[in-house]
C-alpha cells in the first residue's frame, strides 16, 4: 500500500498507523521496494528513539527532524526527484518543522510519506499540521492491531480511539483490568504490589517484562524511587554506587537515556538497557541495550556528566516507570498505568496500547472528583466514581491549528436576511462533500456494462394462430475485440465485472478524502440545523406576534387570509400563512403598497416561493371553509326555548357552545 502511493513521482503521501498495527515494519518493507523502484529513501523523526527504530528497519540515511533541517539548510544534505522522504511519528512533528520539511522537498519535487497518528500524544511545539494535512489529502489507515493478544482489548483501544472512553473504562473494569482505591496512598500500594508481582515473573520470563505508566513527572520520580527501594531491600541491587546527577544507580537498575548520541555513541533519547556494570573511579556505566540484539555499551564520564543548562531530562534516569511522551513506540509485557484524572484520551490510547498481555489501571475513585475541575459544593450529589474517572479521561488532547478552530456564530444577534445567507453558505459547503465511492471497493459489485454501439438484436415475434411461422431474429451485434490479456481496467470493461486495481486504488484514494472532508466538516451539519431551527422559530414569533396584534395586522394579511379560524389546527395554519407572507415580502423587497403577494413573479425560485406562499394562504381557506360547513343551519337547528328566542345572547351562546362540541375531536387532536 505505501509503494502504491509512493508511484508516480512528487507529492505527499499520509499513512495513519494505530497504535499496535506495526507500522515500522511496514515502513521497512516498503524500504526495499522503494529500493527497487531506484528512489532514495531518506528518513526522518521528530524524536531520537524513533530514529533508531528507523535505523533497525534497514534505513540507512536516518536523522532527527532538527538535524535533517540544519544538513539541508547548511547544503550538506540535498534532495531530488529521485529522493522519498519518510517522515516517520509526524503526528508529534511541530508545524514549522513539518512546514521546512515539506518547502525542502517540494523545491527539489521529493516524494514525501508522512506516517503517523494525530490521535496519539501530539507535538510538544505548536502542533496539528499532520492533522490538517489528513483532513485535506486523506490517508491511507493500518487499521489491524497486531500487539494486543485479546479481542476485547482491541475493542476497547478502538473504542478510546473513537472517544466512547466511557464504555472504554466500563469494559476494562468488567474484566477486572480496574484497581480502585479510596487514596492516593492506597492506589500507590496496590501498584506496587502488583508491580513486584510481575517483576518476579519476568525474571523467569523476560517476555513479561512490566512497566508504569504516569502522566506527569513528579509522579514517576516518586514511582521510581518506591521501585528502586524494593528491589534493594530484596536484594536485587549490586552494592556498588554511582551518583548521576541526582541519582544513585547500580547494578541491576533498569535506566534510560535521556540525551541523543546517536553518531557518538549509537544511544538516543529514551534508549533503554539494564546496568551491568560501572566504575566510580572513571565515571562510566556499562550497560546492555533492550532489543533482540541486546547490544552492551558503555557510557563514559563525558556523556553522564555532560548536561547543559538547557536540557531538560536527566542524561541517565530510572526507567522503572515512565512518562507518556517516552512510552510512545514501547512495547511491554505488561503495562501498569497510573491515573489521576487529569489526562486527556490522546496520553489514554497510547498507554492502554503499550502491553501485549495484560494492563492494569490504577485510580482514586473516592467520594472527591478527581482532575483539576472547580470546586464542587457541599449539598452537590456527587455522580459515580467510575463515570468521573472517564469524563476526566474524556478530555481531548489533539491539537489543531488556528485555520481549523471553529468560531460559533450567535444566532439570535442576527437578522433573518442574514439568516438565509448563513443557511444557504452552509448548504453549498455541505453540497461539496464528496459523494461515496463505497460501492467501488465492494469486492461483490458489479458496475453496469456500457451498452456498445451498432443495432439493437430484435427478437422473434410470438407466433399467433393466424401465423404459426415465425421470422428470424437478426444476429446479435459483434463485441469490441478482446485486448492481449484480458479486459484492462481503463478499457470500459473488469474481468469478471469487478474494478481493476487501478480503479480500486483510485476509490480507495477518493474514500480517503472523503472522510478526510467529513472530519474536518463535522461541524457544518450541526451548524446547518442550528440556522434551520432559528429560522423556523423566527417564522413561529412573528406568526405569533402577528395573532396577538390580529387588529393591527396590515391590510394585505387581513386581506389575503381573512378572520383568524377558532379551531387549533386553523391557527397554526394562520400562523405558518402569516410568517410565510413576511418572508417572502421580506426577501423579495415587495413594495408596502403592493397588495398581498402582489403578481405570480417570473423568475422561476421567486415563483416557487409566491407558490408556496399562497399554498400556505389556501390551506387558512380551506379551514375556515370547513368551520363553516360545520356550523348549524336553520333547517336542522332544534327549536329554541322561549328564554333563547327572547335572549338572543343566549342562543348564540348556546349555538357556539354545539359548535365547540362538533370541534372537540378535532380539538383534541391538536
Amino acid at each position: 500500500m505505501v509503494r502504491d502511493l509512493c508511484q508516480g513521482g512528487q507529492g505527499v503521501a499520509l499513512v495513519v498507523g494505530r497504535a499496535g498495527t506495526g507500522k515500522t515494519f511496514a515502513l521497512g518493507v516498503a524500504r526495499h521496494a522503494w529500493q527497487l523502484d531506484g528512489y532514495r529513501p531518506l528518513a526522518a523523526a521528530p524524536t531520537g528513539i524513533a530514529s533508531l527504530s528507523l535505523q533497525q528497519e534497514g534505513f540507512e540515511d536516518v536523522a532527527t527532524c532538527d538535524r535533517l533541517l540544519a544538513e539541508l539548510e547548511g547544503g550538506r544534505e540535498q534532495l531530488d526527484p529521485h529522493t522519498v522522504l519518510v517522515v516517520d511519528e509526524a503526528g508529534m512533528a511541530g508545524s514549522r518543522n513539518l512546514t521546512r520539511l515539506l518547502e525542502h522537498a517540494g523545491r527539489a519535487q521529493a516524494k514525501v510519506v508522512l506516517v503517523g497518528d494525530d490521535r496519539q500524544l501530539s507535538a510538544i511545539d505548536a502542533g496539528g499540521g499532520f492533522r490538517a494535512l489528513r483532513v485535506r489529502l486523506g490517508a491511507s489507515e493500518l487499521v489491524e492491531n497486531r500487539r494486543q493478544r485479546q479481542a476485547w482489548e482491541r475493542e476497547a483501544l478502538d473504542l478510546v480511539r473513537s472517544g466512547l472512553v466511557e464504555e472504554a473504562v466500563a469494559a476494562y473494569q468488567a474484566h477486572d483490568r480496574v484497581v480502585a482505591a479510596d487514596s492516593k496512598t492506597a492506589a500507590t500500594a496496590a501498584l506496587l504490589t502488583d508491580w513486584w508481582q510481575a517483576w518476579q515473573q519476568a525474571e523467569r520470563d523476560p517476555a513479561e517484562e512490566v512497566v508504569v505508566l504516569a502522566a506527569r513527572r513528579a509522579e514517576v520520580d516518586r514511582l521510581n524511587t518506591t521501585c528502586q527501594e524494593l528491589l534493594a531491600i530484596r536484594d536485587r541491587l549490586g552494592p556498588d554506587r554511582l551518583q548521576v546527577e541526582d541519582r544513585q544507580l547500580r547494578v541491576g537498575d533498569r535506566v534510560v537515556c535521556g540525551h541523543n548520541a546517536i553518531d557518538e555513541l549509537g544511544v538516543a533519547n529514551g534508549t533503554r538497557g539494564l546496568v551491568t556494570a560501572l566504575d566510580a573511579n572513571e565515571r562510566s556505566l556499562a550497560i546492555r541495550l533492550d532489543g533482540p540484539d541486546g547490544r552492551e555499551l558503555t557510557l563514559p564520564k563525558s556523556y553522564l556528566d555532560g548536561r547543559g543548562q538547557g536540557e531538560r531530562n536527566r542524561r541517565v534516569d530510572l526507567a522503572y516507570a515512565t512518562t507518556g511522551h517516552r512510552a510512545q513506540g514501547l512495547t511491554r509485557g505488561r503495562a501498569l498505568v497510573r491515573l489521576t484524572g487529569q489526562e486527556d484520551v490522546n496520553w489514554l490510547y497510547v498507554q492502554l496500547s503499550r502491553a501485549r498481555q495484560e494492563t492494569r489501571l490504577y485510580a482514586v475513585v473516592g467520594p472527591e472528583p478527581q482532575g483539576g475541575g472547580e470546586l464542587d459544593l457541599p449539598d452537590r450529589e456527587q455522580p459515580d466514581s467510575y463515570l468521573q474517572l472517564a469524563q476526566a479521561l474524556s478530555r481531548p488532547g489533539s491539537q489543531t491549528l488556528a485555520i481549523d478552530t471553529h468560531s460559533t456564530l450567535d444566532l439570535q444577534r442576527l437578522s433573518t436576511r442574514e439568516l438565509r445567507g448563513e443557511r444557504d453558505r452552509l448548504r453549498a459547503e455541505l453540497a461539496q462533500c464528496p459523494r461515496d465511492w463505497g460501492r467501488e471497493l465492494d469486492p461483490g459489485h458489479r458496475p453496469p456494462r456500457a451498452r456498445q454501439p451498432g443495432p439493437r438484436p430484435t427478437h422473434p415475434p410470438r407466433p399467433g394462430p393466424a401465423a404459426p411461422a415465425t421470422r428470424k431474429a437478426s444476429p446479435p451485434a459483434p463485441r469490441p475485440p478482446v485486448p492481449p490479456g484480458g479486459p484492462r481496467d481503463g478499457d470500459g470493461g473488469h474481468p469478471a465485472g469487478r474494478p481493476g486495481r487501478r480503479t480500486r486504488t483510485r476509490a480507495a484514494q477518493h474514500q480517503q478524502r472523503r472522510a478526510g472532508w467529513l472530519e474536518g466538516h463535522a461541524q457544518l451539519g450541526h451548524d446547518y440545523r442550528r440556522v434551520v431551527r432559528e429560522l423556523a422559530w423566527q417564522r413561529r414569533a412573528r406568526g405569533l406576534v402577528q395573532e396577538a396584534l390580529d387588529q393591527d395586522r396590515p391590510g394585505y394579511v387581513r386581506e389575503l387570509l381573512g378572520p383568524v379560524p377558532e379551531s387549533i389546527r386553523g391557527r397554526r395554519a394562520c400562523r405558518q400563512a402569516i410568517g410565510a407572507i413576511e418572508a417572502y415580502r421580506d426577501a423579495y423587497q415587495v413594495p408596502g403598497g403592493e397588495r398581498g403577494l402582489g403578481p405570480q413573479p417570473r423568475e422561476p425560485a421567486q415563483r416557487v416561493a409566491w407558490q408556496q406562499a399562497r399554498a400556505a394562504v389556501d390551506r387558512v381557506h380551506d379551514k375556515q371553509r370547513a368551520e363553516r360547513d360545520r356550523q348549524p343551519t336553520t333547517a336542522c337547528r332544534p327549536a329554541s326555548t322561549d328564554r333563547q328566542a327572547a335572549d338572543p345572547a343566549a342562543s348564540a351562546h348556546v349555538e357556539r357552545d354545539a359548535g365547540v362540541r362538533r370541534r372537540g375531536p378535532e380539538r383534541a387532536a391538536g
